[in-house]
Order: structure tokens, then C-alpha cells, then sequence
């Protein structure tokens, strides 16, 4: 039999994700499970920026099926043939391996696997805010004994899961190429591009702004922008000189969520000390030019920007939420604060600021906890084990519930 680079038979392998935009997490697992050696097909509903990513990878083949949910009763004929279209494709192409990224995957998935039972079924749980959504949480709920393995990207989220019955649970956190971010990079590129003199502090936030209508996020946003922006007069008290960064914008929207945290800004007295850049690919220049990077999210897992910036050997303040706490570990690699806690969020800014040592003791603990943790070569592999071993527990239950028949 051939064997992949890992040494192991290689595998026919189905990600599926229900994103067309962003997902690098996804784009490098893909990636990564093909240099295996491994046959990888990736799923996705839509055409967009990620497709056009994963058909530059050698050997991966990329299908447009256009599965999902809808409330809109007119639109249900075209997702149930949608569905339909999935369980057909899951059948013909036979995969070892059925690994599903976010709930609406997950939720379809788990249906088309009915078409091809000898797949080991995997549900990657990249957060939870899903479970906040009572037709989400109870159909998650019901078909989750399809999951041979359930994947939680942080230690909560694998807890929530063993709490709801998964059948077996693991963590295993999105990693990413890690030797991308190199300490050494000048911030002098992005302290020139907005006018930036030698020691003045620098603050920012790089996140999607993820306007809500869900009842905990109405007066903060997920990712907590609104927080960091009460926190900037604060802020300012102690240290008068600092400059402020909202990097990102609006995944989805018609841009009125950021024009509201840019009105909130104004009415503090802080629009000239706020920086909106907007969407930016160029992070670790970002990342360089930022002395403390924030992560004030009320729902997280563990999130790359935290571990970007500490790869780039920056100071860390996040939210002790998710899986925020099992990268940000409080005064050893960075330090955490309650959600929607604006005076914590300055006061932890302020003592970063006002001990550059402490901080880069704090940011070098924090770079080799991310080299450590969310190298991808690591993660894929320990993917890829898992499948095996879990693939090895499938067959075996297999053939135990398999009828008997007299000779």
C-alpha cells in the first residue's frame, strides 16, 4: 500500500466549510493535509476569495455546492436540492474522511454522511456563538451522534461538547504558518504611513467588526470594539500621547456598524486619537508598528490575531473568555481581563505601556507558546493522527454492529 509522508496509508479526505471569504484556518489545514500525501477535496457553498485560494494548492480539487439554511420558505426547494446534491457527491466520492468547519457545515454534513457510512465523521467547532441561536443549538443538538470526533479549536469549547453528548471530543487548535511572522520586522513602515514619533505609545485592535441582533451582543459587538473605544479616554489619563488603531472592518454589512463605533469615538472626544484603517493585509507591518495589541471579544476561541501578535513579540490584553485564556495566560504571556470592562482593559494597557521589560518578558513567553501550540505543520499532523486513529474505532464499530448470518 503507498504511504504518505507521514508515513501513514494516505486518506480520502472531504473538508467542508460553509465560508467563502476569510477561512485561512481552513485554506491551511487543506493545505497541509495535501502535503501529507493525503487526497483532499474541499467543499464550499460559494464561489469567493477562499475558492480561488484553495485551487492554487497542488492537488486539491475544490466543489461549488451551495448548501445551507434559510428561514425564507421560497428559498427551501433550491437548499433541499442543494442537500440532496451533497449526500449524491459524499456517496460517488467515497471519502475516508467527512471534516466539516462552522454549523451550517457541520449540520449538512452530518446529513450527506448518511450517504456514505463508512466515512469517520469530524465537526471542527471554531466557536459558539451558534449555541446562542435556539434553532442552531437544537439541530446541532440532535444530529451531533453523527460525529464520530468532535474537534473543539480551544479547552471550552471541547468542554461544551462533552457536556452536550458528543461521543468523543479532542482539542485541536487552527494553526497557521508561524515562521510568517518575523519578530524583526521594522515598525518604521507603519509608524511613517500615520505620523508616529519615536516612544509614543501605540494601542490597537485588529479584528472583523461583527455587527449582532443577538440580545448579549446588542450593546457590544462580539469582537468588543465598543469597549476598546470607551477604554481610549482612560487610556489617555496615564499616557496622553498614545495613538489608538481599529484595524478591520465589517466582514458583512453596509459599513453602519463602523459608522456607529466611529460616531461612539466622536462623542468621547477621541475621533482624532482613533485610527479606522479599514481591512488591511499587510498585519505584520500592522503588528510591528503596535506596542499592545487588545483583544476585548465577549465570544471567542483561540483567536490568530492574539497569537500573530505574539509572534510578533507584542504585548497581549484579552477578555478571559473562549479560548482566549489557553493562549493568554494571565502575567506569564499576557494578560486577561473581564468582558465589557472598559476601566480593566485601560488599567491592563497602562501597566504594558508603563513597563516596556515586563512586557517583553511577558511577549517572549507568548512567542513560544505560539510556536509551540498553533504551528501548522503540528496541528495537521495531529489531525491527521486523529483520523487515523479514530478511523481504525469506526471500522471496528462497524463490523461489531454488523448482523450476523448463519453459514
Amino acid at each position: 500500500m503507498r504511504r504518505s509522508e507521514s508515513g501513514k496509508p494516505p486518506l480520502r479526505i472531504l473538508q467542508i466549510t460553509s465560508t467563502a471569504v476569510g477561512g485561512s484556518w481552513f485554506h491551511d489545514q487543506v493545505r497541509g493535509l495535501a502535503e501529507l500525501g493525503n487526497e483532499v477535496c474541499a467543499v464550499l457553498p460559494r464561489e469567493g476569495p477562499l475558492a480561488d485560494r484553495l485551487r492554487e494548492i497542488a492537488g486539491v480539487r475544490v466543489e461549488i455546492i451551495p448548501f445551507g439554511l434559510s428561514r425564507r420558505i421560497r428559498q427551501l426547494p433550491g437548499l433541499l436540492r442543494a442537500q440532496w446534491r451533497l449526500t449524491r457527491f459524499v456517496r460517488e466520492y467515497r471519502p475516508d474522511v467527512i471534516h466539516s468547519h462552522l454549523i451550517i457545515a457541520m449540520l449538512a454534513s452530518r446529513v450527506a454522511s448518511i450517504g456514505w457510512r463508512s466515512a469517520l465523521v469530524v465537526s471542527q467547532v471554531p466557536g459558539l456563538v451558534h449555541l446562542r441561536m435556539a434553532p442552531f443549538r437544537i439541530l446541532d443538538r440532535l444530529s451531533l451522534r453523527r460525529d464520530d470526533l468532535v474537534l473543539g479549536s480551544c479547552q471550552e469549547i471541547a468542554r461544551r461538547y462533552q457536556a452536550m453528548g458528543a461521543r468523543t471530543v479532542a482539542v485541536s487548535y487552527y494553526g497557521c504558518d508561524v515562521h510568517r511572522f518575523d519578530p524583526a520586522t521594522p515598525p518604521d513602515p507603519f509608524r511613517r504611513e500615520f505620523k508616529i514619533s519615536d516612544g509614543t505609545p501605540t494601542v490597537g485592535m485588529v479584528a472583523y467588526m461583527y455587527p449582532s441582533t443577538f440580545r448579549d451582543f446588542r450593546e457590544i459587538g462580539v469582537k468588543g470594539h465598543e469597549v476598546f473605544i470607551d477604554a481610549v479616554p482612560l487610556i489617555l489619563r496615564q499616557h496622553p500621547g498614545a495613538r489608538f488603531f481599529v484595524v478591520g472592518d465589517e466582514l458583512i454589512g453596509d459599513g453602519k456598524y463602523r459608522r456607529e463605533l466611529e460616531h461612539r469615538a466622536a462623542r468621547l472626544g477621541v475621533a482624532d486619537r482613533i485610527q479606522f484603517t479599514g481591512f488591511r493585509s499587510d498585519v505584520s507591518s500592522i503588528m510591528a508598528g503596535l506596542d499592545v495589541l487588545v483583544n476585548p471579544s465577549m465570544d471567542e476561541s483561540a483567536c490568530y490575531t492574539v497569537v500573530e501578535a505574539m509572534l510578533m513579540l507584542k504585548g497581549v490584553v484579552a477578555t478571559n473568555v473562549g479560548g482566549l485564556p489557553d493562549t493568554v495566560r494571565h502575567g506569564k504571556t499576557g494578560l486577561l481581563i473581564p468582558p465589557a470592562d472598559p476601566a480593566a482593559l485601560a488599567q491592563a494597557v497602562n501597566e504594558l505601556i508603563a513597563d516596556p521589560a515586563a512586557r517583553r518578558q511577558l511577549a517572549g513567553r507568548g512567542r513560544e507558546l505560539a510556536l509551540r501550540q498553533f504551528d501548522i505543520t503540528g496541528t495537521v499532523n495531529q489531525v491527521n493522527e486523529l483520523y487515523h486513529r479514530m478511523s481504525a474505532t469506526h471500522a471496528a464499530r462497524r463490523r461489531l454492529r454488523r448482523p450476523e448470518h448463519p453459514a
